[in-house]
């Protein structure tokens, strides 16, 4: 919230990845949600996500992630392969071994293409122990889930101001802390929460 007498900023520190004339802050940081968009064909929102990744890497920007991004993209491919399989039963049909090949094939090339984006910029990791007991006071200050929590934590402490996700819950953080990047989709969402 503003200080008292002051207004609100119109954009809420929400803006939108799709605008092309969007100045990129150096840091950034990516959350797991954005990742799965660009690298997975299959999603709705890939072509967005896959060109703006495409427009962090030839703009030199610093990359900032959470070693936690890695093995929820190992989940996200997944379960992508479970869900086309068995739709909205896919839970029930985790062990199941006719989508395990899918989801081996599918996690194995999301993973080749992260390690690739990784060794296409100047990549900053931060390990979750490291950014464990920030994650816990987010959680407990703004109400963000856990995995959320820690993105967030791993982007302050790495030194970015700005992340880029698909996930409205990054907008319990207040704008000074963390500026987000999400498609036009969210841009209502994320800023009514704000």
């Amino acid at each position: 919230m503003p200080p008292p007498g002051r207004r609100r900023s119109p954009t809420r520190g929400v803006f939108a990845i799709e605008d092309p004339a969007l100045l990129l802050p150096d840091p950034i940081a990516l959350d797991t949600s954005f990742v799965v968009e660009a690298l997975i064909a299959t999603q709705p929102l890939h072509p967005t996500c896959a060109s703006f990744l495409a427009r962090i890497v030839e703009t030199g920007v610093s990359v900032i992630t959470s070693d936690l991004l890695r093995i929820e993209l190992v989940e996200a491919a997944f379960s992508i392969a479970l869900k086309e399989r068995w739709g909205g039963q896919w839970r029930s049909h985790r062990a199941d071994g006719r989508a395990r090949r899918r989801g081996g094939r599918l996690l194995r090339d999301a993973l080749t293409r992260y390690e690739k984006l990784l060794t296409s910029v100047d990549h900053i990791p931060v390990p979750v122990g490291r950014a464990a007991d920030m994650a816990a006071t987010m959680m407990i200050d703004y109400g963000l889930a856990s995995y959320d929590s820690v993105h967030a934590a791993s982007a302050i402490m790495a030194g970015a101001n700005a992340i880029v996700t698909t996930d409205t819950g990054f907008a319990l953080i207040p704008t000074p802390m963390l500026t987000i990047y999400t498609d036009r989709s969210r841009l209502a969402t994320c800023r009514s929460k704000r």
